[in-house]
């Protein structure tokens, strides 16, 4: 029944308090929001509390619920800043700019973005160019390729100007086109080829 609903019509039932709907969406987008948050915080129960959290939220308030036609997009930005209000900013910029949270990003992460990929050999020169990539250009790759998001909620997720999302997006790719002969083979075509859906 929920299956066949569009995002805006599974979240109007959300908001006039359909526990079912809710219950819905929790079970269709924990994984995503699991991977997601653990990319911030390597601590499991933490991200599990705060997903947690989250959808507690959004029942308790559902009231005050404005509709949404992207689900998707409006759980992982608000879990990022559940996430983020959670440990000191401090702590948190330097989960992004150290190399933890690099190493974090590039073990489970990679082989999510190129795991569909079936040459074995371009799969391992892709993990060890991600590993070179800051975390930050990690990030917006996998918003961009794994989960989907367009600039403009890319942009909102990562706290960033559209122009900053495009200029850091493209740093990334170019990265990767130089230090890849096989990503320069693909690059007059898409990226959805190496990072796959």
């Amino acid at each position: 029944m929920y299956g066949s609903l569009n995002d805006k019509e599974l979240w109007t039932k959300v908001i006039e308090g359909d526990k079912d709907a809710l219950a819905f969406i929790y079970s269709r987008y924990f994984h995503s929001l699991f991977n997601y948050g653990t990319r911030f915080n390597t601590d499991e129960s933490l991200v599990k509390d705060c997903i947690h959290d989250l959808f507690v939220g959004i029942w308790l308030g559902r009231e005050r619920l404005s509709v949404t036609d992207n689900i998707k997009y409006y759980l992982m930005a608000s879990l990022k800043r559940k996430i983020a209000s959670h440990i000191q900013k401090n702590l948190l910029q330097k989960l992004f700019d150290n190399e933890s949270m690099l190493s974090h990003f590039t073990g489970s992460h990679e082989d999510v973005i190129i795991g569909r990929q079936s040459d074995l050999e371009l799969r391992q020169k892709l993990a060890k160019v991600m590993k070179k990539l800051p975390a930050r250009q990690q990030e917006i790759l996998y918003l961009r390729y794994y989960e989907g998001f367009d600039t403009k909620e890319t942009a909102e997720i990562m706290s960033l100007s559209v122009n900053s999302t495009y200029v850091l997006l493209s740093k990334a790719l170019n990265f990767l086109k130089k230090n890849s002969d096989k990503l320069l083979l693909l690059a007059g075509t898409s990226f959805y080829l190496v990072f796959g859906r």
